[in-house]
């Protein structure tokens, strides 16, 4: 085989790696004494074969000899990690037999490469003694100094590249820490040693407080560093035995083992949080940021790697909701909550494969003319069981795990392709579709969206995808550039809930959108509340002056409808006219002509 380095590729691929080691073995093996652990009782053999290493290599390997498996073993932990390079194994020995040699060494140092020297010719076990953990099986009869060697280096260096693409496989590439992968891989054992020896452990998950603002304000690249100074932090903080893992993004994992006291965890809670208020030091800047932590423990909270991390998870967003920069243990109360979250969510991922999800639309009315022009598409869940359920109740649990994608695209072609059913009954009406942030992070949103137009038929400037003004204050770049797209494709973009995230108005032009939704905790009341009244009045008049048009949301009384009317409101929604209804419904008002009264 021929391994190549390609010229400017930075990403190494196991070929190359492994090209890279024997490169670079060839390069110190006159200056590197290999150290060799022979296992073998038969005397001619050990002979045979220091005589063959000696006349291939002078005196380039340190050779060891142990007569049994035991004594075998006892060099192999004297030695250290440094002590032994490779082992030549024989597989019939006083003390063990057959294959089950190979696994006995392997588990006491799977670091260490093993070469099979053995009399026995049977390309059947040759295969089973590589798949057991051997690097190279060589029958004794068969091998002189050259083959040996080449065999022992081949083995050496394999087991090198090995290590480092598990390495490469086991830790995240940023911060060198363990992965998920490797966690869970050591949770679970220490979940055994647990069970074995009833002992406690601990499971703590972290979140950074105001990641995001650091990656947003000072770029990635800060970001990254920033990453890489809190996993150094986090070692610092714990013992020689525990783990500190990378999950993703700015989430981060420790795992405690072996704990004599439930207070250890709370203990190297308060350390961690201690370590973060001291600034990091990030090359020119100093930077302040803080950390919410959740804590379960084995057994109180959880038996198992997904329950305790579940758990762990519950109680860092109850950190998280009390501001931050502080930990929470695991309580019956959260985990109640955990189960019954995970329960709804298994729920979702049923109903949306059984297709149990309903699009209702709420009407859009004028307030000049009194008529309907648009509906706004509202999704319920028609429950089995529990009947119909508004989207307070699952929600929230959908934008979570991600179901909000699937979810949302069937909501925007069920909608599209209804109105585009009313269009052609003569009812030209506009359909408006929220939006939530994560719908509009995917990569193929726009893609999506196209899509949904071309397959129902519906007119792309007869869509208006709603976006709340939180969610588009948070990544303006970004969601910029979305909306600008739709833009382009005529689909308008409208700002829902204005007023609730407390967003300037020159902050919102950036965009902008056609169109602005007042929140209807602003409507509530209007004109018996001065401040209400004046905020109102004053989004009204600024829109105008920026071209946008003024829908108020939530209106349910007439003194509501004057007030919007007699201060140039543009449209509204609420229960005054009607609230969301099933598309049956919503074609009645069309048919029978559903107006406002006429109004000043």
């Amino acid at each position: 085989m021929v391994f190549a380095a390609t010229a400017g590729n930075s990403v190494d691929t196991p070929y190359t790696l492994f090209y890279k080691w024997a490169v670079a073995f060839i390069r110190a093996e006159n200056v590197k004494r290999m150290r060799v652990l022979l296992i073998e009782d038969n005397e001619d053999a050990v002979h045979l074969i220091r005589d063959a290493l000696t006349e291939a290599t002078a005196a380039r390997f340190d050779l060891a000899r142990a007569e049994s498996l035991a004594i075998g073993l006892q060099h192999l932990s004297e030695g250290g990690i440094d002590g032994i390079d490779v082992v030549l194994l024989d597989l019939s020995l006083p003390d063990s037999h057959g294959l089950e040699t190979i696994h006995t060494v392997h588990a006491h140092r799977p670091e260490i490469p093993i070469v099979v020297l053995t009399g026995i010719e049977d390309d059947t076990l040759a295969v089973e003694a590589v798949q057991a953990g051997a690097q190279d099986y060589l029958v004794k009869g068969q091998i002189n100094g050259n083959l040996l060697v080449r065999a022992i280096r081949y083995a050496v260096e394999r087991k090198r590249a090995q290590e480092q693409i598990r390495d490469m496989a086991y830790h995240d590439e940023l911060t060198k820490l363990p992965n998920r992968r490797l966690f869970l891989d050591r949770l679970e054992l220490a979940l055994t040693q647990a069970r074995r020896k009833r002992q406690l452990l601990a499971v703590m998950l972290m979140d950074l407080d105001g990641f995001k603002l650091v990656n947003d304000s000072l770029g990635h690249a800060k970001g990254d560093l920033l990453l890489q100074r809190v996993g150094d932090r986090l070692k610092a903080c714990i013992r020689s035995g525990d783990t500190v893992a990378r999950l993703g993004g700015d989430e981060f994992t420790i795992l405690l083992p072996e704990l004599a006291l439930a207070d250890d965890a709370a203990r190297t809670a308060h350390k961690i949080l201690d370590a973060f208020t001291r600034p990091f030091v990030m090359e020119d800047q100093e930077l302040a940021i803080g950390t919410s932590v959740g804590i379960s423990l084995y057994p109180a909270d959880g038996t198992d790697a997904a329950t305790l991390l579940k758990n762990a998870d519950s109680a860092m967003y109850r950190a998280k909701k009390q501001g931050g920069n502080t930990y929470q243990l695991c309580t019956p109360a959260m985990k109640v909550r955990a189960s019954e979250r995970l329960t709804l969510e298994r729920n979702l991922r049923q109903a949306l494969d059984q297709h149990e999800f309903i699009v209702y639309y709420q009407p859009l009315v004028d307030l000049r003319s009194g008529k309907i022009f648009g509906a706004e598409a509202v999704v319920r869940w028609q429950h089995p069981e529990q009947g119909l359920i508004s989207p307070a109740g699952f929600i929230a649990v959908a934008i979570e795990t991600g179901l909000i994608v699937p979810l949302g695209l069937s909501v925007l072609r069920t909608a599209c392709a209804q109105v585009k059913a009313w269009h052609t009954r003569g009812y030209p009406l506009r359909v408006a579709v929220n939006l939530a942030a994560r719908q509009v992070r995917q990569e193929d949103f726009v893609t999506q969206v196209t899509k949904v137009m071309n397959e129902t038929g519906l007119a792309p400037e007869w869509l208006d995808v709603e976006i709340t003004e939180q969610m588009a204050m948070r990544n303006l770049g970004v969601n910029s550039a979305v909306f600008d797209t739709l833009s382009s494709l005529m689909v308008q973009v409208s700002m829902e809930d204005f007023g609730a995230g407390h967003s300037p108005l020159s902050e919102v032009k950036q965009y902008p959108p056609k169109t602005l939704k007042i929140d209807q905790a602003f409507i509530k009341g209007i004109g018996a509340k001065s401040r209400d009244t004046d905020i109102v009045k004053a989004v009204i008049d600024l829109a105008h002056s920026m071209d946008m048009k003024v829908i108020a949301e939530g209106v349910e009384t007439q003194e509501e409808l004057d007030f919007l009317r007699a201060h140039r409101c543009d449209a509204m929604q609420g229960y005054l006219f009607s609230p969301p209804v099933p598309p049956g419904v919503f074609e009645q008002f069309l048919v029978q002509g559903k107006c406002l009264p006429p109004g000043a």
